[in-house]
């Protein structure tokens, strides 16, 4: 059974059992399901999946036949593929279904084909085809001078965008039989306080939990009947199909013999309320829909618009030329990143949060420092509203700790690890991660939330030209050059710890759970050359209006470049850290280069042909090249460093991104094939060893182990946009930018 758009969409080529996220824009909500045996569904403002069975499949026979029933297998216990046997619920029957052991197999892996597009997830069997859609595009602001600019049309456009829902089809194909099939979606909750929607939903079905989630069904060409048991098949074939003590509510069709019938269905959440403390928010989408069955209703008017609207982003994706493992990797980094969003309106401004997937900390700044390139691209201005929202509440001003000597001197402004977790704003000028008196884990991330910060600014500046917003925050782009530099001491980076880290404690990076030879911020490479990055992103942003102040900043990432360099060994390699009797000393580092990543977006060609980045090149190729593998796991994978078996995928593409457009290091063929290799790791990595978290980040020797369900890895995105754009149009670009934002400045 196969469709157009199925047709497009090529099956994918690896394990079909993983976890997807489907979700809309800004709603913290995704419709997870994929993974075969185990719960899925509705997930709302929890970093996992959603704790529902769903029985998605169709039976020989009308409604009431003694056929079994057929069902995809994303249900908790669903048998394996060499056994397709009856799942046993017992445990869930309610009073009526006690010990009835409802008649629901399960099809078996291969006689399933999944197609995984961009923004479609197919599962395809020769009786049903299964389609979840997760259309994605530009946000415009919901900021009121700009709505009100843009007029009608943009808000329009919002409403579209903000919708909390995702929709599916379910199609089942009966052209060819004799008799009649039934077709059934249902879901089976845990949860209390399911109702039937009925005289809401014009001519559709539809069920929701309390007034918070719930999902509407129609048939096209065809009807519709409701079911609300302890059992699917039960509801099927009970004279009275709908119990309100019930747990499992569906959607049933017959489809007659020679016939097809497709089951349209809208997933759609609503929280009227606050939902966020100290700040306090409601969902922004609140403005645009009066309640649940308003957000089904406009899900049903919007069908067709959101079917298109994905399938022609499958096709942009199948058209690229990137690898069909790279374009899995896009597809699922990008369900990721949009089911951690949260738009939220906070005293009737927009309040943009990112969370961080299963841990669900609000707005971490090194994750967003490496998301912005897909935000610049698709909704800018939330990229504005974090800078703000981090220089209004969560920065402030510390001194410095000279390690050797335990004295005290200015440090400067500094910004939070995060805002906050799970819808709790932390106070101000705080973050929920971070703690004193610690070496590892949950100690400062000073310095690098620092970079991070003017990197994200220097990089919005770039990409959007936005003169008046440099203009207003300049007395706090003055202030972090200054705290830079303090903080460099004479090597002009990351010399002194935060005197938050406490008297015990030391500075840490992203990289929190890695050896000395990432995590630790001190005579870091990897900090190194990303402060140098900080320091020529600051000298952009100040070179208009504090001319004597670039000249500062571009002396320091001069002074950096210089100290990078004389660190190199002889055979180019330099080490992580540059303290020769640390443990992180002799690690071998491909992090090393990620600072080029901001040069290379900027268009900053100087910055690209220096010495700094061709002595990253020499090093980058030398770890590659290594004859030993050291930086690369035994399935091919890409190890960040030669003495840990953490890697980050978000890290890894990032990595790939800049060898191939910035070092061109790809035009070695060894050096193709062994990344060629990797991409195909990577996606075992994914659904092997993140089957049942979706996309996940960090992985222990190719399992997930922590950052499970997780946005950042939209990053892999960049490698869609290395291949529409050639090196030299993104100088040109970079260029234009700048030059249009001092012209508007004047």
């Amino acid at each position: 059974m196969s469709s157009g758009v199925a047709q497009a969409v090529p099956p994918f080529h690896g394990n079909i059992s993983f976890n997807a996220q489907h979700a809309p824009f800004g709603a913290f909500f995704s419709f997870t399901c994929g993974h075969f045996g185990t719960r899925g569904g509705f997930g709302l403002q929890i970093g996992k999946p959603g704790n529902q069975d769903l029985y998605i499949g169709v039976k020989d026979g009308d409604r009431y036949s003694d056929a079994p029933l057929k069902v995809l297998p994303f249900y908790e216990g669903a048998a394996a593929a060499n056994e397709a046997a009856r799942y046993d619920v017992e445990r869930e029957a309610g009073p009526a279904e006690q010990n009835v052991k409802p008649k629901v197999v399960a099809y078996a892996k291969d006689q399933i084909r999944r197609h995984y597009g961009w923004a479609t997830d197919r599962s395809v069997t020769d009786n049903l085809e299964f389609t979840i859609y997760t259309p994605f595009g530009n946000v415009p602001s919901p900021e009121p001078n700009e709505t009100d600019a843009n007029g009608p049309a943009a808000e329009a456009e919002l409403r579209y965008r903000l919708l909390p829902a995702v929709v599916a089809t379910l199609r089942v194909d009966n052209t060819a039989g004799r008799t009649t099939k039934t077709g059934l979606f249902a879901l089976g909750f845990r949860d209390k306080g399911l109702r039937l929607l009925d005289g809401v939903l014009g001519g559709a079905l539809g069920f929701a939990l309390r007034d918070e989630m719930g999902f509407a069904a129609r048939v096209v060409g065809g009807d519709a009947f409701p079911i609300m048991r302890w059992a699917p098949d039960v509801g099927l074939s009970d004279p009275n199909p709908v119990h309100l003590l019930g747990n499992c509510p569906g959607v049933g069709f017959e489809v007659p013999p020679g016939e097809e019938r497709t089951l349209q269905l809208v997933f759609g959440v609503y929280l009227d309320r606050l939902v966020t403390t100290r700040l306090e928010g409601r969902y922004f989408y609140t403005r645009y829909y009066a309640n649940l069955t308003d957000v089904l209703n406009r899900g049903l008017e919007s069908f067709d618009r959101l079917v298109d609207d994905a399938t022609q982003k499958d096709r942009a994706l199948v058209d690229s030329s990137v690898s069909p493992d790279q374009q899995f990797l896009i597809a699922h980094a990008t369900r990721s990143y949009y089911g951690s969003t949260q738009l939220l309106d906070v005293a009737g401004q927009p309040l943009w949060v990112v969370n961080e997937g299963e841990y669900c900390m609000m707005n971490t700044l090194d994750l967003a420092v490496d998301q912005v390139f897909w935000e610049l691209e698709h909704h800018p201005w939330v990229v504005r509203n974090l800078l703000d929202t981090f220089v209004h509440h969560y920065s402030y001003v510390d001194e410095v700790k000279d390690a050797k000597t335990g004295k005290l001197k200015l440090g400067g402004i500094a910004f939070c690890h995060d805002t906050g977790a799970h819808n709790q704003f932390s106070p101000f000028g705080h973050s929920s991660y971070e703690l004193p008196h610690l070496m590892g884990c949950f100690s400062y991330m000073t310095a690098e939330q620092l970079c991070n910060w003017c990197l994200i600014a220097a990089t919005y500046a770039v990409k959007t030209g936005d003169a008046e917003w440099i203009c207003q925050n300049l007395h706090t782009i003055d202030a972090c050059l200054t705290s830079l530099t303090n903080r460099g001491g004479d090597a002009g980076f990351c010399q002194y710890e935060s005197s938050r880290c406490g008297e015990r404690g030391a500075e840490i990076t992203t990289y929190d759970s890695l050896d000395r030879s990432l995590a630790q911020t001190r005579a870091n490479v990897y900090m190194a050359t990303k402060t140098w990055a900080t320091y020529l992103g600051l000298t952009r942003l100040l070179e208009r209006d504090l001319p004597d102040r670039a000249v500062l900043a571009r002396r320091q990432a001069e002074r950096v470049e210089e100290r990078v360099l004389a660190q190199a060994g002889p055979d180019g390699v330099l080490p992580a850290v540059f303290e020769r009797d640390n443990p992180g000393h002799g690690s071998r580092i491909l992090p090393a280069i990620e600072g080029l990543i901001y040069p290379l977006v900027w268009g900053d060609e100087s910055a690209l042909q220096s010495r700094l980045a061709n002595a990253l090149r020499c090093h980058t190729l030398a770890l590659l090249r290594d004859p030993q593998r050291r930086n690369v796991f035994a399935d091919g994978g890409i190890k960040l460093s030669s003495t840990s078996n953490n890697s980050w995928m978000s890290k890894i593409a990032l990595f790939q991104h800049i060898c191939r457009v910035a070092l061109n290091a790809d035009d070695d063929a060894d050096i193709r094939n062994l990344f060629a290799v990797a991409d195909a790791a990577h996606v075992c990595w994914q659904t092997d060893g993140s089957g049942y978290w979706a996309c996940s980040d960090q992985f222990v020797s190719g399992v997930a182990k922590g950052s499970r369900y997780y946005p950042r890895v939209i990053t892999a995105a960049l490698w869609l946009q290395a291949i529409n754009t050639s090196a030299s149009e993104r100088v040109q670009i970079g260029k234009r930018l700048l030059s249009s934002g001092k012209a508007e400045a004047r």
